[in-house]
């Protein structure tokens, strides 16, 4: 009828806003944020795009993709923040009890029970049992290194024994200290993964001056395969310097 009058009709077409069908997807995305923490990015950046598609609009109607938005910055928010807060919970948890065997594998080392220091220096693979007499095994293998090196020498050939690496060395001058050494954590626990292996660095010092002698040791997480359970070894344990890098390069 308002053609036939001559009127124009007024049509007031909902706007679509395709940011927030793309804030819905990121927000799914952002779901593996629990499983690898930079995945956080999909939850940003669903936010981002969530908050332009509710942008003012000009036209009467709702625009079409604002509800779409919404849910997506609802879902975006969740899951972020579990896994950030995951993320995070893990790290400490994980640093605490990298800083509390750092400190027990110190007592052993300082106690003088080199054994029991080895021991702990190795994987749960490569330990032995319980049942076995560590005092003589050990004794037995240094008999065998003794050997080993005299018929090397026999042969004219050279021998270097495992034994003279300088995480060794450095757990044998720890037994200078005493027992009650109240070792001071010069830096928080750094939580790291280094080709899929969880580690952790703990650094360590006699006290907080400049002179102190400070110890870096380095951790591995490992998970048992058949029965499930975690355990922490000794990688290395050497003293702590640190790293020299060029201001610039020429």
């Amino acid at each position: 009828m308002s053609s036939e009058a001559g009127y124009e009709a007024e049509v007031d077409d909902s706007p679509l806003r395709i940011s927030g069908f793309i804030a819905l997807l990121l927000s799914l995305l952002s779901g593996f944020t629990i499983v690898a923490i930079p995945m956080v990015g999909f939850a940003i950046a669903a936010v981002l795009f969530g908050m332009f598609a509710l942008r003012k609009s000009d036209s009467q109607s709702l625009p079409v993709g604002t509800t779409a938005a919404r849910i997506g910055i609802l879902v975006a928010v969740l899951f972020g923040t579990w896994g950030v807060g995951r993320y995070a919970f893990k790290r400490d948890t994980l640093g605490s009890q990298a800083e509390y065997f750092a400190r027990q594998f110190l007592r052993v080392a300082s106690s003088g029970n080199e054994i029991y220091a080895k021991e702990l220096q190795k994987s749960y693979v490569n330990r032995y049992l319980v049942t076995m007499p560590l005092e003589e095994t050990y004794e037995l293998e240094r008999l065998k290194m003794e050997r080993q090196m005299r018929e090397a020498q026999e042969r004219g050939e050279e021998f270097s024994p495992p034994g003279e690496e300088d995480d060794v060395s450095t757990v044998k001058e720890l037994v200078k200290y005493p027992l009650d050494q109240e070792w001071v954590l010069l830096r928080p626990v750094r939580i790291f993964s280094h080709y899929g292996r969880q580690k952790a660095e703990v650094v360590l010092a006699t006290d907080h001056t400049d002179s102190a002698y400070k110890l870096r040791i380095v951790l591995e997480y490992l998970v048992h395969k058949d029965r499930g359970t975690s355990e922490w070894y000794v990688e290395t344990c050497l003293p702590f310097r640190k790293r020299i890098v060029a201001e610039s390069v020429l």
